[in-house]
């Protein structure tokens, strides 16, 4: 697993956000599995757009920013 910390996301005027802030700006890489605890194996590679909740449209934005979409449900992190 690979996680990368932002200081910030990015506007993304096409989905009306403005910048983001540090809380919830992260994207994880599940190297060989489909789960961020690595129990659910797969033959690709998983990636987690890490957002707040009343951002959730900026997964999609970064997605379609490098050509793909995203397949998953929206999951919500444990409190």
């Amino acid at each position: 697993m690979v996680r990368w910390d932002f200081s910030d996301w990015p506007e993304a005027p096409e989905v009306g956000l403005g910048l983001g802030g540090t809380r919830g700006a992260y994207v994880t890489v599940c190297v060989n599995a489909r789960d961020l605890y690595l129990e659910d194996p797969a033959p690709d590679h998983t990636v987690y757009v890490h957002v707040k909740q009343v951002e959730a449209r900026r997964a999609n934005w970064l997605a379609a920013q490098v050509g793909l979409r995203t397949i998953g449900e929206l999951q919500m992190a444990p409190l």
